[in-house]
């Protein structure tokens, strides 16, 4: 027992920050932010509302059409380590044209911090469509595993808008895995 205590206090020494969240059950703060190119489109965090399955995305007449709640405030959430989190990545089209992106592969702030989550969103090697006057929509999922040791992180994503053509030629085979 000795032994133990002793190996405890040795790792609360060197890191403080789990310790710390470890004894309090902290939740962290996930902040989800965006940077668009080349795209119009603001995408917006829903809740979740019944039991659409993880990745499933469609573009739909209207958001009433669509399995989401009420906004997420900020695009931002706390989850405690050990937890996980679906909702729903929300853009509407107000235009009278086909809206056609991806995403790049998203980054994290503070760097340190990218170790002991996973998000398994939209940056998958994929082109998305929105069709004129409709609200795309995707359910994503964001997990923290038990040992994350932060206390807040910032994921961004770069939304990049491309032509039909180019769309076409990415993702077209539907059979080809999420990651």
């Amino acid at each position: 027992m000795k032994r133990l205590c002793s190996a405890l206090i040795i790792f609360a020494l060197v890191c403080p920050a789990y310790a710390e969240q470890a004894r309090h059950g902290q939740a962290v703060k996930v902040n989800i932010a965006w940077r668009q190119k080349d795209f119009p489109g603001t995408a917006t965090l829903y809740e979740v509302k019944g039991n659409p399955g993880l990745w499933e995305t469609k573009s739909v007449a209207n958001l009433a059409a669509a399995p989401v709640g009420q906004p997420i405030a900020g695009s931002s959430f706390e989850l405690k380590p050990g937890h996980k989190k679906r909702f729903a990545l929300v853009v509407q089209n107000d235009t009278g044209k086909p809206m056609y992106f991806f995403a790049a592969p998203h980054t994290v702030q503070p760097e340190e911090q990218a170790l002991g989550f996973k998000f398994k969103c939209l940056c998958v090697n994929r082109s998305y469509t929105i069709g004129p006057k409709e609200t795309w929509y995707r359910i994503v999922e964001f997990r923290l595993f038990e040992d994350f040791a932060g206390t807040e992180l910032t994921v961004t994503h770069t939304l990049i808008g491309i032509d039909q053509k180019r769309a076409a030629s990415a993702s077209s085979d539907a059979t080809m895995p999420e990651m």
